[in-house]
């Protein structure tokens, strides 16, 4: 076999000029590959230094509000056991970034509201929107102001309702995961690339997808494409009321956002709808409505 740092040196490589084609194999680290995918698009840098770190020293060090964080100070994270079936890279740094991302989410606790909105700024880096909108209250797994919800999405992404911005900085959000016929498995990392028109001239958001399996069934005629709709290599995409039905956390620039209160209302009801059809059919519903 080719030397270690051959290896490694050939994956770093890959993973800067293919930025959406690392997954998570067969590991609960979607936390993990989606932060490498988007330091490679976002901060090529501070991804370089953090391989260097962890081949050369076996140690990652971020931190959290101003306290330093070192990965072999730390238990193991959600992986407990690592299938090696990953890129060199994901190999190196997905133990690390796994302890890290848990240490983090574990210094939320206590806190009101979704741990995401501290810890996704602070593990990826600057360019995280610090605006921060939750669909679910953490609490009780209930619903909360579900409308303002979806309109403030749309005032923050859909170029309709948002002045016509393009996405600068690709962003981590997480999406509902469902079975085929739409009831809920958990909770999952992806990051939003773009929105725009598709060929057909249809409002799509293209999205990286961490899981392998980027061709997935989300429910209800929700079925994440690949190609032929506009995707880049390594995008998934869907219709952006499609993904707005399984799109439960996400970031936001604040001084950015567009009218909320145009989006229709009968557009507003049909995502609620959707929803309510779905993974959150069983929840309780905080408020539907705004308030």
């Amino acid at each position: 076999p080719p030397p270690a740092n051959a290896r490694l040196l050939a994956a770093t490589l890959s993973v800067i000029g293919q930025p959406r084609g690392v997954d998570q194999g067969h590991n609960p680290t979607c936390q993990a590959a989606r932060a490498i995918s988007l330091w490679s698009l976002n901060d090529v840098g501070y991804l370089l230094e953090l391989i260097a770190r962890a081949a050369g020293e076996n140690e990652v060090v971020m931190h959290f509000e101003g306290d330093t964080i070192r990965s072999a100070d730390l238990p193991a994270g959600l992986a407990g056991e690592l299938h090696t079936e990953l890129d060199a890279v994901s190999l190196v740094l997905t133990p690390h970034l796994d302890r890290i991302y848990m240490e983090m989410s574990r210094r939320t606790i206590g806190r009101q509201g979704d741990g995401h909105k501290w810890v996704n700024p602070e593990f990826h880096g600057w360019w995280v929107y610090r605006g921060f909108a939750s669909l679910v209250d953490p609490a009780t797994e209930a619903l909360q102001d579900a409308e303002g919800f979806v309109r403030r999405f749309h005032a923050a992404y859909h170029p309709e309702y948002n002045g016509g911005r393009d996405l600068v900085y690709a962003q981590p959000c997480g999406v509902v995961s469902v079975s085929a016929s739409g009831d809920f498995v958990g909770w999952h990392a992806v990051s939003i690339q773009r929105v725009a028109r598709d060929p057909a001239g249809a409002w799509r958001v293209y999205f990286f997808n961490p899981n392998r399996d980027k061709g997935q069934n989300w429910g209800h005629g929700i079925v994440t494409s690949t190609s032929n709709n506009g995707e880049w290599e390594g995008e998934s995409s869907l219709p952006f009321e499609q993904f707005l039905m399984r799109l439960y956390v996400f970031h936001y620039k604040r001084s950015e956002l567009g009218d909320e209160e145009s989006v229709p209302a009968q557009m507003v009801a049909a995502i609620l709808d959707g929803i309510a059809d779905s993974w959150a059919g069983e929840r309780d519903w905080i408020s539907r409505g705004r308030g």
